[in-house]
């Protein structure tokens, strides 16, 4: 038996304490998945890529039985592995992962690797009943696959961009404009695409409307919350400051007491509030006064607009969880008792 699974495993002929006979869980990486099978019939690292996928972990999951697959949010990485499996008609949970992590640390598991998240995980779904993840729809996969060009569009462009800056050869120049020029039509033509999927998805979803109804927050926006940060509404405004990367990390020892800085996270969620912070600070009162306030007691721009930023997550955050639209009156008064907490 494997230390990951030592505290985990069960016998064939037994259900979990979650009703499920058998729970893999399944720590989540760019390029690989580590496995911790509570028979362990398959452990181990795979690739994270279609075929071993489907060679090396579905191909050994019976359908038919009483089987859970688990693992944890993350921007995309899962998402291959949680559409296949549902295609072989397995359940699925994606988790919190501040939720597990503090699972971990109540059974006393302090180490962290990746075989040890994956048996952690795999005790999870034993132990703690989960919400299975619903498969995703054909529109909610091309939502997600358009979010995701978009995003190697930008960051094309700006590559471009540079390369520009510094290359002083007219016949490069000129294939280079021309690049971007197809770049930005590309670009255009995506986001076009994007507002029409989001006008279907407020028929069905109550959250587009909810998200757009916040002043700065545009469709581009929506589109990566709804895709990027799927536990928005479910945690609480420390936990998803601290997922997305605006929460300040304290850097204090002894005598030192350094600045603190914002740090991991995903960079897409925290580009996308930058720029609906950056434009409700100019359209919006209630996120104008703050920024204003904390510019005239001398705080740097970066560190309001970081603060700005956070403030207008926790709104959003709450606002998805009360199914409430944006009450400018309300949120502002809560924003501010919770700045003084």
């Amino acid at each position: 038996m494997n230390s990951a699974a030592a505290a985990i495993s069960v016998n064939e002929a037994t259900l979990s304490r979650t009703g499920y006979q058998r729970v893999i869980g399944v720590d989540v990486a760019k390029d690989k998945l580590d496995l911790c099978d509570s028979h362990e019939k398959i452990t181990g690292s795979i690739n994270n890529d279609f075929d071993h996928i489907h060679k090396r972990l579905l191909d050994h999951v019976d359908p038919a039985s009483r089987t859970l697959i688990i693992c944890e949010s993350t921007a995309s990485y899962h998402l291959l592995m949680m559409d296949a499996a549902h295609d072989r008609s397995v359940d699925v949970a994606v988790v919190n992962a501040r939720q597990v992590r503090d699972f971990a640390k109540g059974q006393g598991r302090l180490e962290k690797t990746d075989q040890i998240d994956a048996g952690v995980l795999c005790q999870f779904g034993e132990d703690v009943k989960v919400h299975l993840t619903a498969p995703r729809t054909a529109q909610q996969k091309n939502h997600t696959a358009l979010v995701n060009r978009r995003e190697a569009l930008l960051k094309m462009r700006g590559q471009e961009r540079m390369r520009l800056e510094h290359t002083h050869d007219v016949e490069a120049i000129k294939f280079l404009e021309e690049m971007l020029e197809n770049i930005q039509k590309q670009l255009q033509s995506v986001e076009k695409r994007l507002q029409a999927i989001l006008k279907e998805l407020a028929k069905e979803d109550p959250k587009v409307n909810i998200l757009l109804s916040h002043t700065g927050v545009g469709k581009v926006t929506t589109s990566v919350l709804l895709t990027r940060l799927p536990e928005l509404g479910t945690l609480n405004r420390k936990q998803v400051a601290k997922l997305v990367g605006v929460s300040p990390i304290a850097n204090q020892s002894g005598r030192k007491d350094g600045k603190r800085l914002i740090r991991g996270g995903r960079q897409e969620v925290r580009n996308a509030m930058y720029m609906a912070a950056n434009s409700a600070r100019r359209h919006d009162p209630a996120t104008k006064a703050f920024y204003e306030r904390l510019r005239g007691q001398g705080k740097p721009f970066k560190v309001a607009m970081v603060a700005c930023m956070r403030k207008m997550l926790s709104t959003l955050n709450q606002m998805v969880r009360n199914g409430e639209t944006f009450d400018a009156t309300k949120y502002a008064s809560m924003a501010e008792v919770q700045s003084c907490r």
